[in-house]
């Protein structure tokens, strides 16, 4: 049988960070890519393959942004799915960002890589493009809040998010 699992999990080291660093995006759809033990090698959109030019890099402040796989196995139906939602904070309003906020709700095919904490940057939407999902802005109340925007990424897909070479987001 083809699906017989192979291996166990270890204990590993206390040595990993949680939460999101920076957040690269593109425009889709992916036309190929491939990979290699879960790790996407190349990824080809408009016959060409992406360099890190391609991507368009998001800053979002320390310790607000975060990265969820939601699996969903059905015994009824055979399927199994896999939900990748990114969420993505970023701090101050301005015409210049609703402006991008906007033509990133109207796609449906971006190509998103989050990098977390530990260096590692994961793919969401590669196979079937992933689009916005639910967003907020808001001016805050007291002095001290977020005058900003809560945005959420979401992907639907047949395998779990792959991890990507580095090289082909970072110079």
């Amino acid at each position: 049988m083809a699906c017989n699992i192979t291996n166990g999990f270890t204990y590993n080291c206390a040595d990993s960070q949680g939460g999101i660093d920076v957040i690269y995006i593109t425009n889709g759809p992916v036309e190929a890519f491939t990979e290699t033990a879960g790790e996407i090698q190349t990824i080809t959109v408009g016959g060409n393959s992406l360099v890190p030019a391609d991507w368009i890099k998001f800053e979002t402040p320390r310790q607000t942004s975060s990265l969820t796989e939601t699996i969903t196995p059905s015994q009824e139906n055979g399927t199994v799915t896999y939900q990748q939602d990114l969420v993505m904070v970023f701090n101050k309003m301005s015409a210049a960002s609703r402006n991008e906020i906007l033509l990133m709700a109207q796609n449906q095919d971006l190509i998103v890589a989050a990098k977390d904490n530990n260096g590692v940057f994961f793919s969401i939407g590669i196979e079937r493009g992933a689009y916005m999902t639910a967003g907020t802005s808001v001016s805050g109340v007291a002095y001290a809040d977020r005058n900003g925007y809560e945005l959420t990424v979401t992907g639907m897909e047949k395998d779990p998010m792959y991890t990507i070479l580095p090289s082909i987001i970072e110079a």
